[in-house]
């Protein structure tokens, strides 16, 4: 099933509570253009001051789908909107790749290690839930700075389209036993 990724880990190491007031099918809509942009972007420290070295940032996202994930573009994201006309999806899984580079003094970059996540969203009225995993890699940047800045580029897109911004009611890392 195209958005549902079937082995999502059931041990999260970061849950979000966020709080939305757009229709749900907006807000998906939204992040997933959020997510096609970061795509194509590549940001510097100033731009995420959490992350300590000199170093240049670029994602890639992934969209689930059964048990593998999709480059997030814009055919995908045109063949996901042709699966809302039958529903749409309760929560939305995503893979996350952040990338890390050092610039060199020649055109070419020095990559270091590289973090992995898996996104799950869960939506709901009026809250979000957001389950994050941390696949593996160096943890550069938190994960609760990770999802400020995603937040961060979700609400600049909702802006745009002069819907509400989605807010952060709590962020949970690492995750209690009992709020699981």
């Amino acid at each position: 099933m195209l958005g549902h990724y079937e082995n999502f880990p059931t041990i999260p190491h970061a849950k979000a509570i966020l709080l939305n007031d757009s229709p749900t099918e907006t807000l998906q809509r939204t992040i997933l253009k959020a997510f096609t942009q970061l795509n194509t972007q590549e940001y510097d420290q100033r731009a995420i001051p959490a992350v300590t070295t000199n170093c240049k940032i670029g994602f890639e996202f992934g969209i689930a789908e059964g048990t593998s994930f999709n480059y997030l573009n814009m055919e995908e994201i045109e063949r996901f909107k042709r699966s809302w006309v039958k529903k749409t999806p309760v929560r939305l899984d995503f893979f996350c790749t952040v990338k890390y580079y050092l610039p060199t003094n020649s055109e070419k970059r020095k990559p270091l290690r590289f973090d992995y996540y898996l996104f799950r969203f869960i939506f709901g009225k009026p809250t979000v839930v957001l389950t994050v995993f941390h696949e593996r890699g160096t943890r550069r940047l938190s994960i609760e700075e990770l999802i400020e800045f995603l937040m961060k580029q979700i609400n600049n897109e909702l802006a745009n389209i002069k819907s509400k911004p989605i807010r952060i009611e709590t962020v949970m890392c690492p995750v209690p036993i009992e709020k699981l």
